[in-house]
């Protein structure tokens, strides 16, 4: 069990990697794993909804299914059962209205639905805060089991007080503030030898 084994920095098999993922990511998958798979699908609202919706205006359907999305009081977003087989299959489905914005000009073998007809798509969870520009779960020292949700829904939230340490894999620094020299530098211990 991973809780049994000792907390012991540099064992990455105490450690699961998190490749990729943001800590906005993160919280989303914490809301979409929150419920027991019985209790599926069940719709968001109020904060979680607010979530997700930002959620999708930082990635790429931000211009395709954000603008189309249904009202609040039609639930927009849900949390529906994965079609792969462990209980924590989870999908994030997307009711909006038609006609479907990737497939409208795909051909007569696509329907895309008809204008203002009420559609579902399912989106991929990682794909809601694809473009946010923060540190990923790997790069934020025990990010990987402590809740983000909801502490970086807040408004004043920031990642500046974070204690932020090197990923077990290569990340670009690409000018991150986060990913900078200077921020490491800081951060390196030594150690005296004998002699």
């Amino acid at each position: 069990k991973l809780a049994d084994l000792p907390s012991r920095r540099g064992w990455l098999c105490a450690m699961p990697v998190w490749q990729n993922v943001n800590l906005k990511q993160k919280a989303i998958f914490e809301i979409i794993q929150r419920e027991d798979a019985r209790n599926l699908p069940y719709d968001l609202a109020d904060e979680e909804l607010d979530f997700f919706v930002r959620g999708l205006a930082c990635g790429p359907h931000a211009k395709t299914y954000l603008p189309q999305l249904v009202e609040r009081d039609k639930h927009p977003i849900s949390i529906a059962r994965g079609y792969a087989p462990p209980s924590y299959s989870r999908v994030v489905k997307l009711r909006f209205y038609g006609p479907d914005p990737l497939m409208k000009d795909a051909g007569p073998n696509w329907p895309s639905g008809s204008e203002g007809e009420i559609m579902e798509y399912i989106v991929g969870w990682r794909w809601l805060y694809a473009y946010w520009d923060g540190p990923l779960v790997d790069e934020v020292e025990d990010a990987w089991k402590t809740p983000q949700w909801p502490k970086v829904a807040q408004k004043d939230w920031t990642w500046e007080e974070l204690r932020i340490v090197s990923p077990p894999y290569w990340v670009p620094t690409d000018g991150r503030p986060w990913r900078s020299k200077d921020l490491h530098a800081a951060k390196l211990r030594v150690a005296k030898g004998k002699g």
